[in-house]
C-alpha cells in the first residue's frame, strides 16, 4: 500500500495528464458518434451507433471514477504518511507506462483486425472482389426503369450496409435501402426506381460498417440513365 501510494503521488501529474488525454480522445469520439446519429437515415445505422455512444459513456465514467480515485488516494496519502516522499517535479522519462486498461481504450480507435490489410488491396472504386462489390448493375451499364440491385456484402464482424446513388458531380447521396445481412452474389434487397430521374451519369455506392461503426471504403460504379 506503502509503495502505491509512493508511486501514485511522484507520477500525480503524468496520470493527470494520461487520463486527460484518454477523456479527451473519447470525449471527440462521443460527439462524433452523436453527430453521425443525427445524420444516419436507417434504424440499422442509428442502431450500431447508439452501442459505439453507450460504450464511450461507460469508458468515460471510468476515466471519471480513476480521476476522482487518484485525488482522493493522494490526499490520504499526504495526510496519513507526511515524510513518505520528497515532492518532484516528473519529467518525461519518469513518467509511468500506460496500464493495460489505458492500451484497451485506445485500442478503441484502431482500425479493427483485418481491415487495414484489406483497405491497401482497394481500387481507387472502392470495391473489394468476394467482400464489397456490385454485380448489377456494373460499371459503365446503361440502366432505365426499376434497375435490379445485386452484389456481394461478405465482410468481416458484419455490422450494417446501405447503398445509395447521386447525380455524378453533386455532393449530396440518397439513399435507397439497407440491411444488416450478408450478402453473397445476390440481390440486395432492393431496386432503383430511375423513372423519375433526368437523364445522365450517376454514381452508386455501398456502404459498409462493422459492429463498431468502423467504415470500409465506399463502393462506388458510375452508370448512366437513359430514357
Amino acid at each position: 500500500m506503502v509503495e502505491l501510494l509512493q508511486f501514485l503521488k511522484e507520477y500525480e501529474g503524468g496520470i493527470y495528464l494520461v487520463l486527460l488525454v484518454v477523456a479527451l480522445v473519447l470525449g471527440g469520439r462521443l460527439y462524433t458518434a452523436m453527430q453521425e446519429k443525427k445524420k444516419s437515415a436507417f434504424s440499422l445505422e442509428r442502431e450500431v451507433i447508439q452501442k459505439k455512444i453507450n460504450s464511450t459513456i461507460a469508458f468515460l465514467v471510468v476515466i471519471g471514477v480513476l480521476f476522482v480515485g487518484q485525488i482522493l488516494l493522494v490526499s490520504v496519502a499526504s495526510v496519513r504518511y507526511p515524510g513518505l516522499y520528497t515532492l518532484r517535479t516528473p519529467t518525461v522519462g519518469e513518467l509511468p507506462t500506460p496500464t493495460d486498461m489505458f492500451q484497451a481504450m485506445l485500442q478503441m480507435e484502431e482500425t479493427p483486425e483485418g481491415l487495414e490489410q484489406t483497405q491497401t488491396a482497394v481500387a481507387l472504386t472502392g470495391c473489394i472482389p468476394g467482400q464489397i462489390e456490385w454485380l448489377s448493375p456494373l460499371s459503365g451499364d446503361e440502366v432505365t426503369g426499376s434497375v435490379p440491385l445485386s452484389g456481394t456484402i461478405n465482410v468481416p464482424n458484419m455490422g450494417f450496409y446501405k447503398y445509395e446513388y447521386r447525380l455524378k458531380g453533386r455532393e449530396d447521396w440518397i439513399p435507397i435501402a439497407a440491411g444488416n445481412k450478408v450478402v453473397v452474389e445476390s440481390e440486395l434487397g432492393g431496386s432503383w426506381n430511375t423513372e423519375q430521374l433526368q437523364p445522365g451519369l450517376y454514381e452508386l455506392r455501398i456502404v459498409v460498417s462493422d459492429n463498431q461503426n468502423n467504415l470500409f471504403q465506399p463502393c462506388v460504379i458510375e452508370v448512366k440513365v437513359v430514357l
